[in-house]
């Protein structure tokens, strides 16, 4: 073993032991929802149903709006099959003229609770109301008021989330009749068929200024809200901390997530055991729906990874003058032939359109959809090729490895194909001959259980064709 690989192990195995076992948290790359979800109107409150199946959302200045496009925010919602979401749909049986959203969903998926609540006069109100779906009839019911003792709603802004479990609702809700002066988190308990009254959940959570729309996680015991009262009153930033000893008033120190940006970031929802949603308009002037991967281990956990990882690296070390091997940048197969030496511009036009000539290339690093310096020959070539042959157009079809979620993946899928077609485009190919799809985790080409296979699925494959 090399001296210095020697050294750093040491040094390795010695940090290791002066660090506790304490539990971080990291976030993927947030990626855009594709435009089945996301629209020229603004995006909020996102909210998955048990089942993984359905997403709802806040949809707000659209024209299809119950009220119009300035009427309030209506309930929309997309049906989430292999990482794939269907067309969103307006629920038009539970949007009004008033701002309506879903802020909670039974764990059977067959429960609404709902923003607002209707008067004997037909008038919406602050509080909650709730909805249940009948299976004979097909339809969700009336939405009937939710009585919780002690609400006291003074200001226009508030909010709320409701466990699966509907053992609790947290609650936004205005310390002022004057929004601007701050709005601070709530907690409602379930005991039997009664909810108790808004209390605080302490001073280590609330500030001066706003903290919003709370989200908890009774698995991690983490609760996840956004704030501008933690150095930065300008925009929204989500932040986490864990509950301590079960108490709601007990919280350790709030620790801003690494995904936030410059702009408006709140409405973070986790589906599952690490797929999480949020809103924001960090690309825009209004906000859209975004995707994370969230993962939470210890520190000792990752060193040990670390170790193992250079143990495998000084293993595989090779020999004094031997050729160190690269990773291809381009496997061209044909009639499931594969070679790696061939160049895209050494293929004759008949292996170009040839239907079983596959041309996988652009090995993207892990939870990435960037184009890098080392692929551009090969973009060069694909560019070359469509400007010699105008009766031809390129289908790009983007892949990733199965590390994350489906819907996380299939996201990630259609960036990396996006990025390449992107990439073309700024060089002069027209976009109507460039096709682009993403497959996520659904079509491997190599195993998942190694780091070289991970890496060879994290792939764009092009296909070229005739018009």
């Amino acid at each position: 073993m090399p001296k210095g690989i020697s050294l750093f192990l040491i040094g390795i195995t010695l940090l290791s032991q002066a660090f506790a076992q304490e539990d971080t948290i990291s976030f993927s790359t947030p990626q855009k929802l594709p435009n089945a979800i996301n629209s020229a109107a603004e995006e909020g409150l996102p909210v998955l149903s048990g089942d993984l199946g359905t997403l709802y959302f806040a949809r707000t200045f659209h024209p299809d709006n119950a009220g119009g496009k300035f009427s309030g925010q209506d309930i929309w919602y997309s049906e989430l099959k292999e990482g794939s979401y269907s067309e969103a749909k307006p629920l038009k049986a539970l949007n009004d003229k008033w701002s309506n959203a879903v802020v909670g969903i039974a764990a059977d998926g067959k429960k609404l609770y709902l923003l607002n609540k209707m008067t004997d006069e037909e008038e919406s109100v602050p509080g909650l109301s709730v909805s249940e779906y009948n299976a004979a009839d097909e339809a969700w019911s009336s939405p009937v008021a939710v009585e919780v003792p002690g609400l006291e709603i003074l200001g226009t802004f508030y909010s709320a989330y409701v466990a699966s479990d509907e053992s609790f609702i947290l609650w936004t809700l205005p310390t002022s009749e004057i929004d601007s002066l701050g709005n601070d988190l709530y907690v409602s308990e379930k005991t039997g068929e009664t909810w108790s009254a808004p209390t605080s959940l302490g001073a280590a959570i609330n500030s001066t200024l706003n903290e919003i729309s709370p989200y908890f996680d009774p698995v991690t015991e983490l609760l996840f809200f956004s704030t501008n009262g933690r150095g930065n009153d300008a925009n929204y930033d989500i932040y986490y901390a864990k509950r301590v000893a079960g108490e709601w008033d007990n919280w350790t120190l709030p620790r801003k997530a690494d995904f936030n940006s410059t702009a408006f970031d709140a409405y973070f929802f986790m589906a599952g055991d690490s797929t999480a949603y949020f809103s924001s308009n960090r690309n825009d002037s209004l906000s859209n729906l975004y995707l994370t991967e969230v993962k939470i281990e210890s520190l000792v956990d990752d060193i040990e990874e670390i170790v193992e990882e250079v143990v495998e690296e000084v293993d595989t070390l090779p020999a004094v003058g031997e050729k160190v091997k690269r990773d291809p940048v381009l496997i061209i197969e044909i009639d499931g032939v594969e070679t790696k030496d061939r160049t895209l511009e050494s293929l004759s036009r008949e292996e170009i359109l040839n239907e079983n000539t596959v041309i996988r290339f652009v090995y993207f690093e892990y939870d990435k959809f960037n184009i890098t310096a080392k692929y551009v020959e090969v973009l060069d070539d694909v560019a070359q090729i469509l400007d010699e042959n105008q009766d031809v157009i390129v289908r790009i079809h983007g892949h990733t490895d199965a590390v994350a979620s489906d819907a996380y993946n299939q996201i990630l899928s259609e960036n990396r194909a996006a990025s390449t077609k992107e990439w073309l485009v700024i060089n002069g190919i027209e976009p109507d001959r460039i096709k682009t799809r993403g497959y996520g985790e659904r079509e491997p080409y190599a195993s998942n259980a190694t780091e070289e296979g991970r890496s060879l699925n994290r792939r764009v494959e092009i296909f070229f064709e005739k018009e």
